[in-house]
């Protein structure tokens, strides 16, 4: 149930919608289908089926009693004088185990069951580890496309500019040199094309791993990263970092160790080995019953320092708790910190830097075209509005990586990113 909570929370960290309509809907992939894609056939996850297994066998295991024991004793033959032969031979046969007090199988039952516990949290851990990887991998992939459209638009600009020098150098109204500055920024700009195809290549490689292959069947995935939701209040955040997989793991760690006191605490009660059985007197051929205690000495001595051991490792685990919550309350302030400033940076170049930068580049591109201006000013007023959309593509970015990982941390749902393609 723990598991099926995070999930769901996770979930809706990123959630996307297709972004195309249904005829379309086989050439992209949205955050819920890789997330499905992810749990269905992850190899780490597949193996915790086997862990489990051996969880329940280990439980099944440790609540055995112990067996019955058979054994059979010969005494006085093949030595000297009367004892030479088998004429003085006694042969024992007797029948016997060794009694557990203190109802020791059912807390070796409750420590392998805690353990089994143990394990189920790590594994959630490791879903939701898995999850938020998965999440990461997609947002690279969905920042890596938005980086080959601004570098589709770079080259398409610079072969506009390219065209306005030639015209202007048949003119006679252009040198040279800016028609030879033009073909290199152009040549630069399909260079980072080229660069931005090679990112789409290995996030998509990286994003199809989590899943179990080497490349991806689908050619896109569906995210609009500039559709950023207010920033959360790191009081309402902090409320929820209880739910956090690795406190949960603490928690579980502190049952197991108290099952471990309890279990060393038995052992005060020592153990009886008792059996019986029939001896056979060769010689007279006459038979007598025999019977056998044993009782084990220094048990209490002996459980003392198991208990005191178990007691002083019960001990430790609620200021392991205490640390844990520490760095985790403190690497989500830092999170927190970075998500206020990446949605201030993309505000700032939304609605203030790239809205004039593009008016001066329109403004250079006129006054270029008049002979106002040189081909170095429309060529920085070109990059400064180029600049400022990546640095506002990685700060939305960055922006959805540190949502996902916060909710990593707390639990707390996340945007809804509408369609990929929103670009600026």
């Amino acid at each position: 149930m723990q598991f099926l909570i995070w999930a769901v929370a996770l979930f809706s960290a990123v959630s996307i919608v297709e972004a195309a309509p249904a005829t379309t809907a086989n050439t992209s992939l949205n955050h819920a289908e890789a997330i499905a894609r992810m749990l269905e056939n992850n190899p780490q996850l597949q193996v915790a089926e086997f862990d489990n297994r051996a969880a329940a066998a280990r439980i099944r295991q440790q609540t055995l009693t112990t067996p019955w024991h058979v054994g059979m004793e010969l005494e006085d033959f093949a030595g000297t004088g009367i004892r030479e032969g088998v004429d003085t031979l006694q042969t024992t046969i007797s029948l016997g185990r060794v009694f557990e007090l203190g109802n020791k199988p059912e807390l070796r039952g409750e420590v392998a069951q805690a353990q089994a516990a143990l394990v189920n949290s790590e594994q959630d851990a490791k879903r939701l580890d898995l999850m938020a990887e998965t999440t990461r991998r997609f947002l690279d992939l969905a920042h890596a496309q938005e980086k080959m459209i601004l570098a589709k638009e770079s080259v398409t600009i610079k072969h506009r500019t390219l065209a306005v020098v030639r015209q202007r150098s048949k003119l006679g109204k252009a040198a040279n040199v800016d028609f030879n500055r033009a073909k290199i920024d152009l040549a630069r700009a399909e260079l980072g094309m080229e660069a931005a195809e090679h990112l789409i290549t290995n996030a998509r490689q990286s994003l199809a791993r989590m899943w179990g292959d080497l490349d991806m069947d689908i050619q896109q995935v569906s995210a609009d990263l500039y559709r950023l939701e207010s920033v959360p209040d790191i009081a309402s955040l902090d409320v929820l970092i209880e739910k956090n997989p690795s406190l949960v793991k603490f928690a579980t760690q502190q049952r197991l160790a108290e099952a471990r006191i309890r279990l060393a605490s038995a052992a005060n009660q020592p153990n009886l080995e008792v059996s019986g059985g029939i001896r056979h007197y060769n010689l007279l051929d006459d038979l007598g019953l025999v019977f056998s205690l044993k009782v084990p000495l220094g048990s209490q001595s002996r459980a003392r320092a198991a208990r005191d051991e178990a007691v002083a490792l019960s001990e430790r685990e609620p200021l392991l708790i205490k640390d844990k919550k520490l760095a985790l309350r403190s690497t989500l302030i830092g999170l927190h910190q970075e998500l206020t400033h990446d949605r201030h940076v993309v505000d700032t170049m939304l609605k203030r830097i790239i809205p004039a930068a593009r008016s001066m580049l329109k403004d250079y591109n006129s006054g270029y075209a008049a002979g106002r201006y040189s081909l170095l000013e429309l060529t920085q007023a070109e990059d400064v509005l180029l600049k400022a959309r990546l640095e506002a593509l990685n700060a939305a970015a960055d922006y959805q990586r540190n949502r996902a990982e916060i909710d990593r941390l707390t639990g707390a749902a996340l945007s809804h990113l509408p369609d990929l393609g929103v670009n600026p």
